[in-house]
């Protein structure tokens, strides 16, 4: 019985001393999921309209002080937009009517420089800003034709939004509404931590021209995303 009581205590000792020392490491991993309200920046175009997506992934935060973080972590995120009369200028006096609607996959690595503001027991307000890089994986883009129909009738059309685009020998000028699959841009974003639950809100903004430009050369197309999620903290 006392050699019981012995590795109970033994083992309590333990699991009291690993949860203390787990909660003083300075690198913590967590959870997060919510939703994209994407869009896109395009140099030739009548208008874009923004389009909801998701993102989900882990993250990881690294202590560097009290108050100063590196806040990092592996998303896999949607980033899509409607583009309405895309390279329009290139068909004056008759822009089509028309709307291309990008659907991207990516996958996200933000590396953001945070800081950490104590509000009350428990309840914390974090603040990062910094890069970050994105790989794109897949999704589908889809020209509509609002009025009027190609010449076989078909009023859309699609294909792999990182592919090499409609090899169509009549309609090769689809060939350059494709997009690279690499983006780069800057983020920032505000996390309303209490305890080890997390309320984020975040902005993203591609830097990096992503038009692959296979035929309309100039084309200008960046990624430009809000993000709402929730988290945990492990």
């Amino acid at each position: 019985m006392n050699n019981l009581r012995v590795l109970l205590l033994a083992g309590v000792s333990l699991f009291i001393n690993l949860n203390l020392s787990a909660q003083k490491l300075p690198l913590r991993f967590g959870i997060k999921a919510g939703l994209n309200l994407s869009n896109a920046i395009v140099n030739d175009a009548a208008g874009t309209t923004s389009k909801l997506g998701c993102r989900i992934g882990g993250t990881l935060e690294y202590s560097l002080s009290e108050k100063f973080l590196i806040q990092s972590g592996l998303y896999y995120a949607t980033k899509n937009a409607e583009v309405h009369a895309l390279n329009g200028s290139k068909y004056i006096p008759s822009p089509p009517d028309d709307t291309h609607t990008f659907n991207a996959s990516y996958l996200t690595v933000p590396v953001y420089g945070a800081f950490k503001v104590s509000v009350t027991n428990g309840f914390n307000i974090v603040l990062g800003v910094g890069p970050y890089v994105g790989y794109g994986i897949g999704g589908k883009t889809r020209q509509k034709l609002n009025s009027g129909t190609w010449g076989d009738g078909a009023t859309e059309t699609d294909w792999e939004t990182f592919g090499n685009g409609v090899f169509d020998e009549n309609r090769s000028w689809l060939r350059g509404t494709t997009l690279k699959r690499l983006d780069i841009g800057v983020g920032t974003n505000i996390d309303f931590a209490y305890h080890n639950c997390i309320l984020s809100v975040g902005y993203e903004q591609g830097l990096r021209n992503s038009a692959a430009q296979d035929y309309h050369q100039g084309l200008q197309y960046r990624n430009s995303v809000m993000q709402v999620s929730v988290g945990y903290k492990l």
